[in-house]
């Protein structure tokens, strides 16, 4: 079985990354996917819920009160008089009652169920995969389940006693979102996303959010860089949106990740980076340090792909430190980390 995706990612690297990026961290609790192969990202996120569904099953599944309107004999809740009076007429003792009902048929548990289901009938996960999906999702046989399609995304919250479920959600949005509800020989058929836009846009949270874990004293952020321009600032003017800054003791270093393409292009015979990129780094820093006032460097940092070699370029212009670092994430986990911490001690 394969365990590298086509753009040259760890299957199991996908599963840190979403740890990170949905600050998530319960890493111990899933170490045995470091041990399993995974034939695809599919395959990975239908581990992720079934390991936690069982977890989840042992906490205790998130519970929340459901009506119940029934008949019964005597009085529990709230008296439905109108209803009650048929009753009567009927020559009927029973009362119709009106309650509230602690249950786990909640929101949260069917978006599991559903989801859940969707991989359980989807050829890209592996047979013995979907069998042990499928024994999970039997402790969620009194939930309901609800339209992928329709699934409300921002009505979810989450708490102190219901934050487990914040990875499991976001694994559920994944597959939702990459889901092609199309029909092959009368299956409905679920497209790989491992090559989609989400994967990089995942790719830029993850970083954030990983210097937000290890190095929160750089105060890592998404900041929008200001312009300060003198008077209104015309409509046609992008807004420079940075995605991350790192803020040390004596200077400051805005990180431009990238995960699509090639590095570096020929053109005329010359290899060259791609000058969009290169203005937009350079925009961030010029911009940054005019408003702060204190020294700014700049990095682009690609995700490595398979047709190039790894990078760690430097060079100062006008004035200004850049860099152009790759972080190669088909290596273990570790060695992504560790290009990291060298990001940070360049602060």
């Amino acid at each position: 079985m394969s365990d590298v995706t086509s753009t040259g990612v760890v299957v199991r690297n996908i599963y840190y990354m979403m740890a990170y990026a949905f600050k998530a961290l319960d890493i111990e609790a899933y170490a045995r996917l470091e041990t399993e192969e995974f034939d695809g990202v599919e395959d990975l996120m239908a581990a992720i819920l079934s390991m936690g569904i069982d977890l989840q099953r042992k906490r205790g599944f998130e519970r929340g009160y459901s009506a119940v309107l029934e008949d019964i004999l005597g009085v529990r809740g709230r008296v439905d008089v109108q209803a009650t009076a048929r009753l009567v007429a009927r020559s009927s003792y029973r009362v119709a009652c009106e309650w509230d009902e602690l249950d786990e048929d909640t929101y949260k548990n069917r978006i599991l169920k559903t989801v859940g289901g969707l991989l359980v009938s989807s050829d890209l996960v592996d047979p013995k995969r979907r069998k042990a999906l499928k024994r999970s999702l039997l402790a969620l046989r009194d939930v309901g389940t609800v339209d992928p399609k329709r699934i409300e995304w921002g009505r979810l919250r989450y708490h102190c006693n219901n934050a487990s479920y914040q990875l499991l959600m976001n694994v559920c949005y994944m597959v939702v979102e990459s889901m092609l509800l199309t029909q092959e020989d009368g299956e409905v058929r679920l497209a790989s996303f491992a090559d989609s836009q989400r994967l990089f846009t995942l790719y830029e949270a993850f970083v954030l959010a990983w210097f937000e874990r290890h190095h929160p004293e750089l105060k890592p952020s998404a900041k929008e860089v200001s312009r300060s321009v003198d008077g209104d600032v015309p409509a046609f003017l992008p807004r420079l949106y940075t995605d991350i800054t790192l803020v040390g003791q004596d200077s400051t270093l805005i990180v431009d990740c990238k995960c699509y393409g090639r590095i570096l292009k020929t053109h005329h015979n010359h290899e060259i980076a791609s000058p969009s990129n290169m203005n937009q780094i350079f925009s961030y820093v010029l911009h940054e340090e005019f408003a702060s006032g204190r020294p700014v460097s700049g990095m682009l940092l690609y995700a490595l792909t398979a047709s190039e070699e790894d990078r760690q370029s430097h060079w100062n212009e006008v004035g200004h430190d850049f860099y152009l670092w790759t972080l190669d994430l088909g290596r273990d986990f570790s060695a992504i980390s560790s290009r990291l911490e060298e990001v940070a001690e360049l602060l």
